[in-house]
């Protein structure tokens, strides 16, 4: 499979499915919060779902973040391009949490979403680029606090790191334990699968079954802006609910 104009395709792919498969759970998510009966989107199998998708879109963030780390030549070029895309994202995210506060009333509004995560993780890629498959191991011992360490109750300053209030909620919170384990796990596996930040196998062409998920991975950002709004004011039109 040859990249086009820089880009490889099946992340196109994989990208534009996880957009997809967000699309749906937030579907069911909007369902909830404009008060239609539904399935409940925060247990069974709708949250798997809404986990996977998750996971999917951080992994192929540190897949990404890796071919940009081995095309990025130079230490002082590459800490400042991971910089302005990293600093990018979180900017859009501290807007998405300002915005949802204001829409939300201060209850349940974004906190350290996703987009603030993977921008977070971009900025301390270099450290971790550099670090090789130690990068592994950080991930790793993130993965064992999260899953085995009690986190204590913190002041929400401290939410990025998996630390906040108690009875805390957000409709969005993605805290770097746990998730950084995935982005490293993601940056590890392009080591593998991208060395120098190109395909280690020919794979062929993608099947056309794919195509649409590679249209839409390549305005994966532009999506995720968008489709919430545009899905809420749809559902408040059709079934005659208050936004």
């Amino acid at each position: 499979m040859v990249p086009d104009r820089g880009r490889y395709p099946e992340l196109d792919a994989f990208r534009g499915l996880a957009v997809s498969m967000m699309i749906f759970f937030h579907f069911f998510v909007d369902l909830s919060f404009l008060g239609v009966e539904g399935p409940d989107p925060f247990s069974g199998p709708l949250r798997i779902i809404g986990l996977l998708t998750a996971s999917l879109f951080i992994f192929i963030a540190g897949i990404s973040a890796h071919i940009k780390a081995e095309k990025t030549t130079g230490t002082k070029k590459q800490a400042i391009s991971f910089l302005y895309r990293g600093g990018e994202l979180i900017l859009i995210g501290i807007g998405i949490t300002a915005v949802t506060w204001i829409y939300l009333g201060g209850q349940g509004y974004v906190v350290f979403g996703i987009l603030s995560l993977i921008g977070t993780a971009l900025v301390l890629t270099p450290l971790f680029y550099k670090a090789g498959n130690y990068s592994l191991l950080v991930a790793a011992i993130i993965s064992i606090v999260a899953f085995f360490v009690p986190l204590p109750h913190g002041p929400l300053w401290m939410a990025p790191g998996g630390i906040h209030p108690e009875n805390f909620f957000s409709i969005d919170y993605t805290p770097l334990i746990p998730w950084l384990a995935v982005f490293l796990t993601g940056l590890s596996a392009g080591r593998i699968i991208y060395p120098k930040g190109e395909q280690r196998w020919i794979i062929g062409k993608i099947p056309r079954f794919f195509f649409p998920f590679t249209v839409i991975g390549k305005r994966s950002l532009l999506i995720y802006l968008v489709h919430q709004p545009v899905m809420i004011l749809l559902i408040s039109s059709l079934t005659g609910t208050g936004i």
